[in-house]
């Protein structure tokens, strides 16, 4: 029967066992894939950014608020967070269509009655 290690480190108790022949006989760590590097960790500033911008722009100052808003959506946009850009820029759009500064910027003011 082989003699299980308990401690949290690995290397230690290998290498103070007699009789192992090292590391190849038994590895306990499961290396982790390749692509999990490539994974975004933790929450989506930039996203999260686009989406609270959108959201003040509908509710406050728009000609403050929007450009903001369509900026960080484009950049969550390029950095791969579709789903937060996607919200962002809808949430841009909204609040483009509710600031009259501006539409009348745009010169698409004459469309409101």
């Amino acid at each position: 029967m082989k003699k299980m290690s308990l401690s949290l480190n690995s290397e230690s108790s290998e290498s103070s066992e007699p009789g192992n022949s090292g590391p190849e006989e038994h590895d306990p760590s499961p290396q982790p894939p390749p692509d999990a590097a490539e994974q975004p960790k933790g929450i989506p500033i930039i996203g999260g950014a686009a989406i609270v911008f959108g959201i003040l722009g509908i509710f406050t100052k728009g000609y403050i608020f929007v450009p903001l808003a369509l900026i960080c959506s484009l950049i969550a946009l390029f950095m791969g967070q579709m789903a937060w850009a996607f919200i962002g820029l809808l949430l841009c759009v909204a609040g483009l269509l509710t600031s009259p500064v501006l539409l009348g910027l745009l010169g698409i003011a004459w469309f409101l009655p």
